[in-house]
């Protein structure tokens, strides 16, 4: 078993097509929805097997994009992004949990869907050693500690934890 980590699918959004930007925006390169979809799922579930297990973190879909989350293997975990439904039964149904953020005690981790602030000042930079998170989608994250796993950074892949967690950053 395998973890892996995924964030900012939003399969079904066509806003994030270039047809739906503004100029001042950088668009997925996909034709259309469908095409998007289709290479998001066949990313994950060539690197996913059945018995692994994946967190996303937050972002999932938009309209009638749960209709992608059937088809992906793995056990699935969600962390809340702005744009999940915590109630949504398409939600429900597809992720084994749903929370606000996820800890790895023994790499001082935090999987969340927005960048946590790991100041000291905040109380968070002295419990995490590492921020891994979505939300960003292709804007660097803010620190060396964090790491933005908004697919658009991921060649609209899943990422091993285990790699992330022993890169050198933080």
């Amino acid at each position: 078993m395998t973890l892996w980590v995924t964030s900012d699918t939003h399969f079904g959004d066509t806003g994030l097509l270039a047809s739906g930007l503004a100029a001042n925006k950088t668009a997925r390169a996909f034709e259309t929805v469908a095409e998007m979809n289709e290479c998001i799922a066949d990313n994950w579930n060539d690197r996913i097997g059945e018995y692994d297990t994946v967190y996303h973190l937050g972002d999932v879909f938009l309209g009638d994009g749960w209709k992608m989350l059937k088809g992906l293997k793995g056990k699935k975990h969600l962390i809340l992004g702005n744009h999940d439904d915590p109630t949504s039964p398409h939600l429900t149904e597809a992720f084994s949990s749903i929370a606000l953020w996820k800890t790895f005690a023994d790499s001082k981790t935090v999987l969340t869907h927005l960048p946590l602030d790991l100041s000291q000042r905040s109380g968070l930079g002295l419990r995490f050693k590492r921020n891994i998170h979505g939300h960003l989608h292709e804007k660097p994250s803010p620190t060396h500690r964090h790491i933005c796993t908004s697919i658009e950074q991921t060649d609209f892949s899943p990422v091993n934890l285990e790699d992330l967690v022993s890169d050198s950053r933080g």
